[in-house]
């Protein structure tokens, strides 16, 4: 229902901005389904990733309408890549416990070189296959592909990588013309910020 009202309220604040004239389906079922997943996340419920899966789906699909090659091959990656998600996390009732990716540090420079070569790569192939607004798609792609992973392995550092991330796609989909995407970024960003909360209380 919170996934509903937000979705609605997100179409309402565009079209009384005039930021746009009507309901996308597409749109509004990937933001919808997206805003769900994210809520169940923060909540460390397993079911994220079954939304998760119908989001990235719906988006994989507008993202190629609107030439955001990047962030469509993300969409198209993340789909069978929820599947890994929903065996690391375990059920609910015996899920993995939230950690801090600094406590095995030895990773890090791995998980860093990782992120700069999907970045390079997808700028690479975005500008070759003439996509739009390349380098910031191309960030989006290679920062979600980090944050989740570490999603997946519940490292609390992945909602600190979720609000860079979001940062560059509030502006990069507002510049495609995605207003109520863009819009639901906004509040992920916040959502990111409370995520980071609940799960660090979650270490105490």
């Amino acid at each position: 229902m919170a996934a509903v009202l937000l979705t609605c309220a997100s179409y309402g604040v565009g079209l009384l901005a005039g930021w746009i004239d009507g309901v996308d389906r597409l749109e509004a079922l990937a933001v919808a389904t997206s805003y769900a997943s994210t809520i169940l996340c923060v909540l460390q419920r397993r079911a994220n990733y079954v939304m998760g899966a119908m989001s990235t789906a719906a988006y994989a699909v507008l993202f190629l309408q609107h030439e955001l090659l990047a962030s469509a091959l993300l969409n198209l990656y993340l789909t069978p890549q929820l599947a890994y998600g929903w065996v690391r996390w375990r059920r609910d009732a015996q899920t993995r416990p939230v950690t801090w990716l600094v406590s095995q540090w030895r990773w890090i420079p791995v998980y860093l070189a990782v992120t700069v070569v999907a970045y390079l790569g997808a700028n690479w192939l975005v500008d070759v296959l003439g996509g739009r607004l390349a380098l910031a798609d191309s960030a989006i792609l290679a920062g979600s592909l980090l944050a989740q992973f570490l999603l997946d392995n519940k490292r609390i550092e992945t909602w600190l990588v979720w609000i860079a991330v979001n940062l560059v796609a509030i502006w990069t989909y507002s510049m495609a013309g995605l207003v109520v995407a863009g819009l639901q970024y906004v509040v992920f960003l916040v959502t990111a910020v409370l995520g980071f909360r609940v799960w660090r209380r979650s270490t105490r």
